[in-house]
């Protein structure tokens, strides 16, 4: 009976963790002259008042390419993958902007798996066709025309043991998606 009883716990923690995606991710600055043409050209579109600041992220299985920059007082993430195709277009706000109805769904979800969390950044990301992306940087309304949802980085503690997690919910604030945040481990000491 104990073995039984053994072998059922152990199957289930195995299973919580094949639910659950492991996000590891090297983020580095790049310079323009690496970017591919298609991106440069589709955010030629829009005239920045600061500088767009180029990225490679590196993943365990693939690797994507962002364009950050300030724009209408807002941190822009603009996300195109290994092709240049763009794939999303982040924003971060503060955790008190999220509507209503939504922050209290996520709450409730959050609260059911963790003792304690402390949010680390909240973003707002919409997908669609890019040429509705590119609008959402102009700061035209297409409410209609893309899919909105939160992408929330928080730390928390579960089962006595804490964890950076980045989870995405959709507009009205229901579950979709989490990742454990692997952090890089280091010999040296980083300046």
């Amino acid at each position: 009976m104990r073995l039984i009883i053994c072998i059922l716990c152990f199957s289930c923690l195995n299973l919580k963790f094949a639910f659950t995606q492991v996000k590891y991710e090297k983020e580095y600055r790049i310079n323009k002259s690496k970017i591919p043409e298609n991106m440069k050209s589709y955010l030629n579109t829009i005239t920045f008042k600061n500088k767009i600041k180029w990225y490679k992220d590196e993943a365990l299985n693939k690797y994507t390419y962002e364009a950050k920059t300030s724009h209408n007082n807002l941190n822009f993430s603009i996300e195109f993958d290994s092709l240049g195709i763009i794939e999303d277009v982040e924003f971060e706000i503060q955790w008190k902007n999220i509507p209503e109805l939504a922050k209290k769904n996520i709450d409730i979800y959050l609260d059911s798996i963790y003792q304690k969390k402390k949010i680390i950044k909240v973003q707002i990301q919409y997908t669609g066709k890019p040429e509705n992306l590119i609008d959402v940087i102009k700061d035209v309304e297409l409410k209609n025309r893309l899919t909105r949802k939160y992408e929330i980085v928080l730390k928390g503690k579960e089962n006595k043991k804490f964890q950076m997690m980045e989870y995405l919910f959709s507009n009205e604030g229901k579950f979709e998606d989490k990742a454990i945040i692997i952090m890089k481990n280091t010999d040296n000491l980083e300046y």
